[in-house]
Formats: structure tokens, sequence, C-alpha cells
């Protein structure tokens, strides 16, 4: 068995802020035979030095400093770095509840599982947490069962489509993410493309209906909010997500990928400051002459496919009035 049972991969830039919450709640992790790999991404901040400062305390901890390429690129040299049996991310301005690596694990090795999904809160501080009731983890998948997402009868929810595609609510086994979790990088909003690539390869995905993950809405600096330009980072993205259509076997998760992609193209859109729209939207047509051209529409949700056929076919008009439907 592997001395280290979980590597973490911690990105950091710029997270003075919230950089102590975050590896203060992984050193307070019921399991202890863990590392926790610091990368930071050229930060111009006080980070380095706290992160440095903490692994002089903790010898689990190592730091690595690098040039500022994006967080795709962090979490590339993280994987490789990893000696874990599993692996798993943490944003440097979330952090995680005490039982957060043991739950998953122990899960992980019950059911010999390649990938563990968890629940999450969304929160904007320690103190304000977005307690909802509604479970982020879908009703198809909390039968305490493995699952394969490429034969699965039953499509997640649309509601499931954010937690789907982030990397930081699993736990993957280290084989795996070696071989398949590859960010790209230098850009940003790179979680989806390799998390469902990696889903989608996956055997056995096991899911725990607990809220391990508290993920900060709060932080002007993350992707969220990020400024409009880098929203046309998206097309990067699909294109690598399109690519993996035709290289790796997707099945009934294609469905899911297709349906999440279309989605996220019509949010931007809408949101995107009204200087760049009609060049998003440009774009926008180019991504979805290729779904035309390889027969993707039939996947789509009748209301999204209403709305991408109105932007390949008809006027940027009237495609701008229907997607605020």
């Amino acid at each position: 068995m592997n001395e280290i049972a979980v590597s973490v991969i911690v990105p950091v830039f710029n997270s003075e802020r919230y950089i102590c919450d975050c590896i203060n709640s992984l050193r307070s992790q019921i399991l202890s035979s863990i590392e926790i790999i610091i990368i930071d991404d050229g930060s111009t901040d006080s980070s380095p030095l706290i992160c440095d400062n903490f692994a002089k305390k903790d010898p689990r901890i190592t730091v690595i400093h690098q040039k500022n390429q994006k967080q795709g690129s962090a979490r590339n040299v993280g994987i490789n770095l990893a000696k874990g049996e599993y692996i798993t991310f943490v944003d440097s301005d979330d952090w995680v509840a005490p039982t957060f690596l043991f739950d998953m694990y122990q899960k992980a090795i019950e059911f010999d599982a390649d990938i563990v999904i968890c629940d999450y809160y969304r929160a904007k501080s320690n103190s304000e947490i977005k307690k909802t009731k509604k479970s982020r983890i879908d009703k198809h998948l909390r039968k305490n069962e493995i699952y394969n997402l490429k034969t699965l009868k039953k499509q997640p929810s649309k509601h499931f489509g954010f937690g789907m595609a982030v990397c930081w609510n699993k736990l993957f086994k280290s084989n795996l993410a070696k071989k398949y979790l590859y960010f790209p990088e230098g850009v940003f909003f790179e979680d989806s493309a390799p998390v469902f690539r990696t889903l989608a390869i996956a055997n056995r995905i096991v899911t725990l209906n607990k809220k391990l993950y508290f993920y900060r809405i709060s932080n002007v600096l993350s992707t969220t909010h990020s400024n409009d330009i880098k929203r046309f980072d998206l097309f990067t993205v699909q294109n690598i997500l399109l690519n993996d259509f035709e290289k790796y076997e997707f099945g009934r998760f294609k469905k899911f990928s297709i349906n999440f992609m279309i989605k996220d193209l019509i949010k931007h859109f809408k949101s995107i400051d009204n200087s760049l729209k009609y060049k998003f939207y440009l774009e926008m047509k180019r991504i979805l002459f290729i779904f035309q051209k390889k027969n993707y529409f039939n996947d789509i949700d009748w209301f999204y496919r209403i709305k991408a056929s109105v932007a390949l076919n008809h006027t940027y008009f009237l495609f701008k009035l229907l997607s605020r439907l």
C-alpha cells in the first residue's frame, strides 16, 4: 500500500487573503497520510512567503514556485509530482471539512473507485455558508453504487453540471489522473474538458452525498468574476472537448457533455459585456457549425437546441433576444 494515501494539489495565485484558511483546513485533516503540493503560480503578493512558512512547519507540505502560467499549468505540475495513491485538488481561496480526505479516501478504498465525487457548499466566508437543502449530487447518483458514465441509462440532470465539470470536489485514482487528467495551459475555464475526459474513461465512479468542500463565491480574482475577454478561452477548451469526443469513447456521457457546452456558451453570451457580445456570437457560431457537422444537435435538449439553431441559422439580434429566456 502506498505510504501516501492522497496527494492534495493547491494552485496559488495572489491568494494572501484566503490561503491561510485553505492550508489550515488541509493540515487539520483527520487523514494524516497525505502530501500537500502547493504550486505558487507567479504570485506578486505575500502568498509565496505564507506558503513557504507553512512548509517550514509541516513536512507534508511541498511548495513549488514558477512563473505565472495560469492554473492549468500549476495543476499539471502538481500531478507530475504527486506520489499519493489518489489525487485531489483544492483551490487556494476555498477550504475543506476536517473529514474531507478521510471520507473520500474511505469511499475510494471501499469501492476500489477510479473517482469519488462529493457534495459541496457555496460560501462567501466561514460564517456565510449557503446551506441549501438541495443536494448538488444528482439524485440518480446517490444510491451508494458504482457508476460508469458511458453506460448510465439516466443522464445526470442539468443542475449537476457545475459540480460535474470542476476538479475540486473529486478524488482521482493517481494512475488515471496521470494518464488522462492533463489540463490545457495558459487559458481560463480549464477544468471541464480534462475532467469530462477522465469521467468518461473511468469505469468505477462513486458519489459521497456529504457536503465536504467549501467553494468560495466572493473572491473577485476567481474565474467566476474574471474580466470578459477571458471568456473567449471557453472556445479553446470546448475545441479540446470536441477533439476528445473523436479520440475517446464517451458513450452516453457525450449527451451530458454536449448539453453542458451549449448551456455554458449561452450563459456567458448573456453576461459578457455588450462591446464583446457580437464577437463572442461569431465564435459561438463556429463551434455550433462543428456541432451541426458532427450531428450533435440531436443530443441537445429541445430548449437549448432551439437557441443553438437560431444562433447558427438566423440573425444575431433574434438570438440575442431569445437568449434572454
